[in-house]
């Protein structure tokens, strides 16, 4: 699946809603690499895995899995001489348990859940590790009771530690004259008593450090040195065989490593598929039909990432018809609802539950391709028409039967009538290439296209015209509308503007309407076989006169004709006293010259200025010596 498409269709935000669901990292990091496949048996098999999941989580809110917290680390160190500290192993306890705990909670699910539970099989217990850990840690510290020598040597370290505060007691009761506070304190591992400075030479003892203020001495009474020296002893003896016990831990871990190994891949397998269950109830997921072809028949649809404010969409595709063309006015959800199809389709490829009604068929595709939003780039110094044109291009070859092509807004941004005729022509090369095929369009002439061709249907997203807002709601079977006119008149525009705007734009489609002639792709029988391709006439080009005034459609402003078409389809327009050279078919009727002048008016009037009438009209009558009449550049001849 490209990775144009997972951006445009925001796949990558419905991953990290669900990596947000699982605890460990790994799992987490697996929802975000989540990409759509193409084998139906693992499709149906992810699906599966995920109903079951949820069905477990209606039942139970606690389900055992770990968050793995350095268990990977630990297992990957565990043989290559690295020496693990309790706490690691207090970790690697906890895991154990929870495998445990896993592996009995699935196992008492097989009924609910056959298939996951039956990969709790798979897990070891590790039953004499587990014991021995429990046994050495505690409280993520090796317990007295993990051997006999460290309980012996601990307990010597707590007599010797007694006797030690005992001592230093009396002789701070004795020497309190000297002291900063009645506190005793361990300063580099050596206990000692807070000495004023001015008396440190007073005092029987060794300094072992000083306040940051130099005001207080940390000195070690000399009375207590030999017992001292006995702790440090002991503190030794107790390090060592606290690393001899770790060691025969790191040991029993290293024998299991193949087996925790196991164990992680699966805790983590469970820690993702719960992750899309509880992902599922987020949304109001469920699990839907699965083919390898057919089409789509999606009801009762949201975009999951709209919750359940969004109207459902239910539409086919595939079935009679292998292209929807969708019509209606800006802001009414034609974008939403194409991305939803998209996104919905990528998620059930994935293996996830869609919001949707469980009876909804979607078959699978091995390329979803879309050409979404607006992809100006000012680096690249190309506009809106043309970065379209390059996502058309790519798209184009890419198309073939087993693709979804999304398009939006097909042909906009250039000239109307060049861009209608390319958005037939793209949508007729990717009807032959077998994709399915969803596009919107602001051309009224779409429609007609739609309603002819072999293979396409009209939509719209329909539209309440009182309240002036979009309802969101598909409706296939017929073309939508752009409803500006009816907007402008609820917004308050003045009736006669709004009346001379429709005797424009309906006399203007009258004179330049279009028989648009389907093109039909051989052996294909996806399609309405009840429509037929219709024919009609072949275009004709608008017969332009002299004084005739156009519309010009890339400059947005009119000009009137100075000459006639030559050969090439050419004329020469007035444009805001400027003279230019525009093929025909760029331009609109707009007014014709006999509305605009009076019978028999001279045109000369308009296109020539009145310094070269004047000349014209003396030099008619008579020679007269020393007067010419000279042309700018583009006046005249």
């Amino acid at each position: 699946m490209n990775k144009t498409a997972i951006e445009n269709l925001e796949f990558h935000k419905v991953l990290e809603l669900l990596s947000s669901f699982a605890m460990s990292e790994e799992a987490k990091q697996r929802a975000l690499e989540l990409r759509p496949i193409y084998e139906e048996g693992t499709i149906k098999r992810w699906l599966n895995e995920t109903t079951e999941a949820s069905k477990i989580i209606e039942k139970s809110s606690s389900i055992p899995v770990h968050s793995l917290h350095g268990v990977e680390q630990i297992v990957a160190l565990v043989d290559k001489g690295y020496l693990l500290t309790a706490e690691q192993f207090g970790f690697l306890g906890s895991f154990l348990d929870a495998v445990k705990k896993i592996k009995r909670f699935m196992l008492k699910q097989e009924y609910h859940a056959p298939t996951i539970s039956s990969y709790a099989y798979s897990l070891f217990e590790l039953s004499e590790l587990a014991d021995e850990i429990a046994r050495c840690i505690r409280n993520n510290k090796v317990d007295d009771y993990a051997s006999r020598a460290l309980m012996k040597t601990r307990n010597k370290i707590v007599t010797i530690e007694e006797k030690l505060k005992t001592k230093l007691a009396q002789i701070m009761k004795s020497a309190s004259p000297y002291m900063q506070d009645q506190v005793i304190s361990v300063r580099n591992g050596r206990y000692v008593v807070p000495i004023k400075n001015e008396y440190k030479r007073k005092f029987a003892g060794v300094i072992i450090d000083q306040s940051s203020s130099g005001q207080t001495v940390y000195m070690e009474p000399n009375d207590i040195q030999k017992l001292q020296d006995e702790l440090t002893f002991l503190k030794v003896e107790e390090e060592l065989e606290i690393q001899k016990i770790l060691g025969q831990l790191a040991e029993m871990t290293e024998q299991h490593k193949q087996e925790l190994l196991i164990n992680i891949e699966g805790m983590i397998a469970y820690d993702f598929i719960f992750a899309k269950a509880k992902f599922s109830k987020s949304i109001g997921g469920n699990e839907v039909q699965v083919h390898q072809d057919g089409g789509y028949d999606i009801r009762q649809a949201r975009h999951p990432l709209l919750g359940a404010e969004a109207v459902p969409l239910t539409m086919t595709l595939g079935k009679e018809y292998q292209a929807l063309v969708i019509t209606g006015p800006n802001t009414g959800g034609k974008t939403v609802m194409m991305k939803t199809v998209g996104l919905l389709a990528m998620m059930v490829q994935s293996g996830l539950h869609i919001p949707a009604n469980p009876s909804s068929h979607f078959c699978i595709v091995k390329n979803i391709l879309v050409d979404i939003g607006d992809h100006q780039s000012i680096e690249q110094s190309l506009s809106t028409f043309s970065s379209h044109i390059q996502q058309v291009k790519e798209i184009l070859k890419m198309a073939r039967k087993d693709t979804l092509v999304i398009l939006d807004e097909v042909g906009s941004g250039t000239d109307p009538r060049e861009g209608m005729g390319l958005a037939i022509s793209i949508l007729e090369a990717i009807y032959q290439s077998g994709a399915l095929l969803i596009a919107t369009t602001h051309y009224s002439e779409m429609k007609d296209f739609a309603e002819k061709a072999e293979g396409f249907e009209n939509g719209s997203m329909d539209f309440d015209i009182e309240t002036l807002q979009p309802l969101y709601k598909l409706t296939i079977g017929k073309g939508g509308e752009s409803q500006a006119f009816s907007i402008a008149q609820r917004l308050g525009l003045p009736m006669e503007i709004i009346e001379r705007a429709k005797e424009i734009s309906f006399s203007q489609h009258r004179e330049e309407k279009t028989s648009i002639i389907p093109k039909t792709r051989a052996n294909v029988k996806v399609g309405n076989e009840k429509k037929q391709v219709k024919k009609s006439e072949n275009n004709r080009l608008s017969q332009y006169k002299i004084g005739d005034a156009v519309w010009i459609p890339h400059l947005q402003t009119k000009g009137i004709i100075k000459t006639e078409v030559n050969s090439r389809g050419e004329m020469e327009l007035l444009v805001k006293n400027k003279q230019i050279t525009i093929n025909q078919k760029r331009v609109k009727p707009f007014i014709d010259a006999k509305e605009l002048y009076p019978e028999n008016y001279d045109l000369d009037q308009v296109f020539e200025k009145k310094e070269i009438r004047k000349k014209k009209k003396l030099m008619s009558r008579k020679y007269v010596e020393d007067i010419s009449i000279q042309y700018e550049d583009g006046e005249g001849e």
